[in-house]
């Protein structure tokens, strides 16, 4: 028996005789590690003093009164959703008609089209918020609202593209086949078979386009131009110049928003069964 096995041999029978408890506590590490950080800022966000002390002297609820009071803060909230919703639905839009090409038709360039639809997910932000600034502003010269909504939509399509692909391509064709045998033309049968079928992936990838672009900085720092901001840049420029606790509100909205689209999605799309398929 050479040394390392004299070694590892210990380390096996450990392994093998804690392994349950050596899973629990990586995964209690894991879960404290992704969590924590997170209760913190919600517990931070009832904070009376300044927003860096913790644990805080005393806990207050006018943090809460200051945001729903805060004019600029409801309007950054608003300026975001006049962005969010046209952006998801052009997303949405786009990604399932890219699933709906891909996966029904053989055309030069499908393949290329997959890669060019999530494409976005790999090249860093920055880059590309430069990429959009250049091109967006300096050449097409677009309004700050338009050149921020494609930015958005740019951001999110690859990620619907992602959700809404495999809910088209687990689709059973053979519905689509016996509805046209029955006399149904081609729109009535993707009216009346297929978009009922494939509902729960567009609406989870809507869901998460609108979380995603509700939530989306860098490219809206780059396109957004003078106007009103979004959330997430009266966010960044709260903490520049006037770091309150009504900051830690104010991400607790944020935290709200992505778990309520979460649960939202799982209880009207079942999208647990999409992720299994």
């Amino acid at each position: 028996m050479s040394p390392l096995d004299r070694l590892s041999r210990p380390v096996e029978r450990f392994a093998h005789a804690h392994a349950s408890r050596l899973a629990a506590a990586v995964t209690a590490l894991v879960v404290a590690f992704l969590w924590v950080p997170i209760a913190v800022l919600v517990f931070m966000s009832f904070a009376d003093g300044g927003v860096l002390s913790f644990p805080p002297e005393e806990l207050t609820l006018r943090w809460y009164g200051a945001f729903l009071s805060n004019d600029a803060a409801l309007e950054a909230i608003v300026t975001t959703l006049t962005i969010s919703l046209p952006a998801t639905v052009v997303t949405v839009t786009l990604a399932t008609m890219i699933a709906y090409a891909v996966d029904r038709y053989a055309f030069p360039g499908r393949d290329a089209l997959q890669l060019l639809a999530t494409l976005p997910i790999v090249v860093p932000l920055v880059v590309t918020g430069v990429a959009m600034v250049l091109f967006f502003d300096g050449t097409l010269g677009l309004p700050g609202y338009v050149s921020t909504v494609l930015a958005h939509v740019i951001r999110t399509l690859p990620f619907a593209t992602l959700v809404i692909l495999p809910t088209m391509l687990t689709f059973d064709r053979g519905l689509e086949e016996a509805s046209k045998d029955l006399g149904a033309d081609e729109f009535g049968t993707f009216r009346q078979v297929t978009l009922p079928n494939i509902l729960p992936g567009i609406v989870a990838g809507s869901l998460l386009a609108f979380t995603m672009s509700f939530n989306e900085f860098v490219f809206t720092y780059f396109v957004k131009g003078s106007g009103a901001p979004t959330l997430p840049v009266y966010i960044w420029n709260q903490i520049r110049y006037d770091v309150t606790p009504e900051v830690n509100v104010i991400s607790v909205v944020f935290l709200l928003v992505a778990v309520g689209m979460v649960l939202v999605a799982v209880s009207l799309t079942r999208v647990e069964l999409v992720a299994r398929r």
